[in-house]
């Protein structure tokens, strides 16, 4: 998922990707386009030919004017396009920093994210999502953000039961609910339709993000710390975070990323 400010950080990911993920099994990579940015399948090295870009303009919906609400509705979009059993969604500020393995991802066959409880920021998106789906949604599923891993056929089956429900596309009914955020609404249907996330989702979570979000600035000593531990999947840093970092800060995460072979 990616716009034209974020270019930068998609040709770092994309870095990432092919220094620590091919053991995950990889058939594609779906690049979803916020606007009319270019995006070079050869910043992928050796996995360039896996790379389909997709603008949204090609996609066939009207779009919010918000971007933080389209960037939703094309993440589920490109998942649902998708033919595997398991999809990754990423974000483009998204880095790998250590190799991922798909016996890690997947034990008995589920996806090795766990589940926590639902933030307070998304108690709106809670409600939108236990109205729609007539269900008390106890918590999310993990790791609590991107990298997140969901079914396709999921994705599609949520899509045509919103589409039955609303009498709306997927895309014009999202996009109307204000804040309705996805990974809340796709939990909410594997609870909908399952009355747990035992049978699709382990208990266990092998997915370690640490992410930086602009409101953190000041926990950036703790976060850097979590950055490098021997157990940090992906690591990220919001353009509008390091905006507000000071010049050391900014050295410090780039020479982790240069340690990575990331930069």
């Amino acid at each position: 998922m990616v716009y034209e400010p974020e270019l930068d950080l998609l040709r770092q990911q994309a870095r990432s990707i092919d220094l620590y993920c091919h053991d995950l099994g990889i058939d594609h990579i779906w690049i979803m386009v916020n606007d009319d940015a270019w995006v070079n399948r050869a910043w992928w090295g050796s996995m360039q030919d896996r790379v389909q870009i997709y603008h949204r303009s090609a996609l066939g919906t009207d779009w919010h004017h918000n971007g933080w609400v389209s960037q939703q509705v094309l993440k589920m979009l490109g998942a649902g396009m998708s033919d595997n059993v398991w999809c990754m969604i990423l974000d483009a500020k998204t880095l790998f920093v250590r190799p991922q393995t798909l016996n890690q991802l997947l034990l008995d066959g589920r996806a090795a994210t766990g589940s926590l409880a639902i933030y307070p920021v998304f108690e709106a998106s809670r409600s939108i999502t236990n109205a729609l789906f007539d269900i008390d949604l106890p918590q999310q599923l993990g790791p609590g953000g991107v990298p997140f891993l969901v079914e396709p056929q999921a994705v599609r089956d949520m899509m045509v039961w919103i589409y039955r429900a609303s009498g709306q596309s997927f895309a014009d009914y999202f996009q109307q609910q204000g804040r309705l955020t996805e990974f809340v609404l796709y939990s909410g249907y594997i609870w909908r339709v399952d009355g747990s996330f035992d049978r699709r989702y382990h208990s266990q979570c092998n997915l370690h993000p640490v992410n930086l979000c602009h409101s953190e600035v000041d926990r950036f000593g703790q976060k850097f710390k979590e950055m490098q531990n021997a157990q940090t999947s992906t690591v990220s840093i919001h353009r509008h975070a390091w905006s507000q970092l000071s010049a050391h800060q900014q050295q410090q995460y780039l020479d982790l990323l240069a340690q990575r072979g990331i930069v």
